[in-house]
């Protein structure tokens, strides 16, 4: 089955966010291949890997909501609707489920993967995807973070999922 072409609107959408990204990545970009000359890329992506990763979770503070207690959880919920409304522009967002326990959201698109890629840097995403779980241990006790699917690791789509701490379906969250 072929997948249908990319509209008109999309497609200026996709470029609007990957130059919009490439732009704020300009300077890290550099950075790697520049001390790549000296170190090789190997050792100049582990370098970069964690400020990307620090950088990345600054920028969560602005998606994930900040709650003190686990019985704020369905306050949690309803900011976090509220904030993916802000990242509409860079993301294409979907809620997936939204129950009493859970609430899990669709990214279709990471504008960030698809610049380092462009660029050679295709190794660096992890980093980005690493914030989530670092992000998800500040908060545990209060929810629980799980994620299955990446699209750093080929994946159509990453499944962040949100449940209530202590809840019943609880999964066990990975460290990585």
């Amino acid at each position: 089955m072929c997948a249908s072409p990319e509209s008109p609107g999309k497609r200026m959408k996709r470029a609007f966010r990957n130059i919009a990204v490439f732009l704020l990545s300009t300077p890290i970009i550099a950075a790697i291949y520049l001390l790549s000359i000296f170190r090789g890329k190997r050792a100049a992506i582990c370098q970069f890997g964690p400020i990307i990763t620090k950088a990345a979770k600054g920028s969560l503070r602005y998606w994930v909501p900040d709650i003190s207690d686990p019985s704020l959880f369905d306050m949690f919920k309803t900011q976090m609707k509220s904030n993916i409304r802000r990242w509409k522009p860079l993301f294409d967002i979907s809620i997936a489920e939204d129950s009493p326990d859970t609430f899990q959201i669709h990214v279709k698109n990471c504008p960030f993967c698809e610049v380092f890629a462009h660029v050679g840097l295709s190794d660096i995403n992890k980093y980005f995807c690493k914030a989530d779980w670092e992000i998800a241990n500040d908060n545990r006790g209060k929810w629980v973070f799980t994620r299955t699917r990446t699209i750093e690791s080929g994946d159509r789509f990453c499944d962040h999922t949100y449940r209530r701490h202590g809840s019943l379906n609880q999964a066990i969250q990975p460290t990585g």
